[in-house]
């Protein structure tokens, strides 16, 4: 497990959220209510266009409509800001992929998805809730961690010492 070096806030001003973390409260795992707790402590919650098509996707696969309805609905209940990606985002597209795609870096092992959300995070400069251990190997702050949040071995959120829900 990961634990955070140093006290860390009981808040974010803000985050932007991968697919991961949404699919994660989606599908009811244990890490579920533990991004919910956190993102509900986060001033701003961003997700770009491209994700959040890639998680609509993902959750209607998953559960069929309603399944893509209660990610919708998550987003909305959370105020969730989707942005698009733009000019400004692609020097941070091109870094991540040299740097961190899935056929250059075999840790971090980001596909097109995960490179969206890294634009997006760099372009902005803010942690990103996530899970996995992908984004681990990257320079992306984890969101998780930052709150004081544990991370086991898998990449997984879990209570760290003096972190309460």
């Amino acid at each position: 497990m990961t634990l955070a070096p140093h006290a860390q806030p009981h808040s974010l001003d803000a985050a932007v959220i991968d697919s991961s973390a949404l699919m994660c409260i989606l599908m009811g795992e244990p890490a579920a209510p533990l991004f919910i707790n956190a993102l509900q402590k986060t001033g701003k919650l961003y997700i770009g266009a491209a994700t959040r098509a890639e998680v609509w996707l993902a959750a209607f696969n998953a559960k069929g409509r309603a399944g893509a309805q209660h990610v919708e609905a998550l987003l909305a209940a959370l105020q969730v800001q989707t942005l698009d990606f733009t000019s400004d985002a692609l020097p941070h597209f091109v870094e991540g992929a040299e740097r961190h795609h899935h056929k250059v870096d075999p840790k971090a092992r980001l596909n097109l998805g995960d490179l969206f959300v890294y634009a997006l995070a760099r372009e902005k400069s803010l942690p990103l809730f996530f899970q996995g251990t992908d984004f681990a190997h990257t320079t992306i702050e984890n969101a998780m961690v930052r709150l004081g949040y544990g991370v086991s071995d898998k990449g997984v959120p879990e209570f760290a010492q003096g972190v309460k829900a």
